[in-house]
């Protein structure tokens, strides 16, 4: 939700834009509707709104002024001029200050609706970009994390930090009001998705019992969300960040496990249960995948386990499969994973289980029929709606393969596995629009298919070489040296 400041002498004009702003339901909140400037001015230097709804024709200081002692503070902010004169110097004027849009009094709410859309469009891609950039450079443990922070946060830091990941059920939320803190508590918002946004927490004490209650109150809007422990000092940011991230995704373990604190992964009792299960399908001991399937979820549910647990599990029999030379040519897609790739491959941790039980069962051979026939209609449909979320499993039953045999194929066919094709065939689009379009790298993320701006980014880079911003610009100067 962006913040919002109005300004104009008139009252009944603050009531009309009041109205219009009003009609956007959670994309916009008014924080200020004043007829002074000088209070405007004040308000936009201690809380930097998003954007300033501005006459250009008030006693004292005019809207041009207002812009232009708001630039010398060094706040960056969008300014919407609404004026009752028509004339072509005040536009000029206005847009040259850098206003973003110049709307005439009385308001044309059609025209006025266009322009609303047209504003909120540039500041998600606005954030999107700034909080990306700020979530990496923290990631990366920026030199000092410290000096970062207070970029983002007003007040004198406090000692401790804790985070918070959110996943909500829709693209349009409140961000502002979902946590109740202490006091002495004080937060930066980053978008990292169309869903998602990671909350820091900087206060005096561990904040855990009142963000879980938060959460909790707030389930008609919270899909799922992941709290991180608390450390002293900024130098952990960037651990606290990974680690709130790995337990919002707690739920593939559990759905009902939506509000997760994380917890480290218990890695010796995984291993030997990872061993159990290897000489269990060896021996035949499962009679159907849900008996396998059914031993599997009980065991993570018994021992609290997470999807960290349940990514070491998967890399563990990946790795003591692979040892075994008998099983190699039966491991087409069994590839060490990370628990951001997991969430791709996998919708759940039953599915993944489902998956090791049809994979490592033999095929009989004379029951696959016509697989290959089925194989290009799936191809083809992967091709088409490769923006959309598709797992392997769910594919090789929409077009009656056995999920084993259909991992042969993709290897066959392809050359690649299927994560690797899926990943390959949105890269190739990605690259395409960021080259020939103009669309945000926010609207590209999801044009292919990724939800989270983050993950794109890092998959982009990991493929292509270099993050999707620089590949933009490197292909735009490309393009006029042509």
């Amino acid at each position: 939700m962006y913040r919002v400041v109005i300004v104009d002498d008139e009252p009944w004009a603050l009531i009309g834009i009041r109205k219009l702003i009003e009609r956007n339901g959670n994309r916009f909140k008014i924080i200020c509707e004043t007829t002074e400037p000088a209070t405007a001015l004040e308000v936009i230097c201690e809380q930097s709104p998003d954007v300033v709804f501005t006459d250009i024709r008030m006693p004292d200081m005019t809207g041009i002024e207002l812009m232009k002692r708001t630039r010398g503070q060094g706040v960056d902010v969008d300014f919407v001029v609404i004026s009752g004169f028509a004339e072509f110097s005040y536009v000029q004027h206005a847009l040259q200050e850098g206003a973003m849009d110049y709307q005439l009094k009385p308001l044309d709410m059609e025209k006025a609706e266009e322009m609303l859309d047209k504003l909120y469009r540039k500041l998600e891609n606005k954030r999107s970009t700034n909080d990306l950039s700020f979530y990496i450079s923290l990631l990366e443990e920026y030199e000092d994390s410290q000096l970062l922070l207070n970029t983002r946060f007003r007040d004198k830091p406090y000692k401790r930090y804790q985070v918070v990941t959110v996943y909500f059920k829709n693209a349009e939320y409140d961000d502002v009001a979902i946590l109740e803190l202490t006091s002495k508590a004080q937060l930066t918002t980053l978008k990292l998705g169309p869903k998602k946004c990671v909350y820091i927490i900087n206060s005096d004490e561990d904040q855990s019992e009142l963000i879980y209650r938060s959460l909790i109150s707030k389930e008609d809007v919270v899909d799922r969300a992941g709290i991180s422990l608390s450390s002293d000092g900024s130098d952990h940011v960037s651990m606290l960040l990974k680690t709130s991230d790995i337990a919002s995704n707690d739920c593939f373990v559990d759905r009902s496990k939506r509000i997760s604190q994380y917890s480290k992964g218990k890695k010796n009792l995984v291993k030997q249960f990872a061993e159990q299960i290897i000489i269990a399908l060896e021996r035949v001991q499962y009679k159907t995948m849900k008996d396998m399937t059914t031993v599997i979820t009980a065991f993570f549910s018994t021992n609290h386990l997470g999807i960290e647990d349940a990514v070491f599990l998967w890399n563990e029999m990946v790795m003591q499969m692979s040892k075994d030379g008998d099983n190699n040519s039966r491991l087409l897609d069994f590839e060490f994973l990370e628990y951001s790739e997991m969430k791709e491959k996998f919708i759940n941790l039953e599915a993944m289980g489902e998956y090791i039980f049809e994979q490592l069962s033999y095929l009989d051979r004379d029951q696959l029929g016509d697989a290959n026939n089925k194989f290009k209609e799936l191809l083809q449909y992967t091709n088409k709606h490769f923006d959309e979320e598709l797992f392997l499993k769910d594919l090789s039953s929409k077009f009656f393969i056995n999920v084993s045999y259909c991992c042969e194929l993709f290897k066959k066919v392809t050359g690649m596995t299927f994560s690797q094709y899926m990943t390959d065939l949105r890269m190739k689009k990605a690259a395409e629009l960021l080259q020939n379009s103009n669309l945000s790298i926010a609207d590209v993320c999801k044009s292919v298919g990724y939800s989270d701006y983050f993950y794109f980014n890092k998959v982009f880079k990991r493929n292509l070489g270099c993050t999707p911003s620089k590949y933009r610009k490197t292909s735009g100067d490309m393009n006029a040296l042509n």
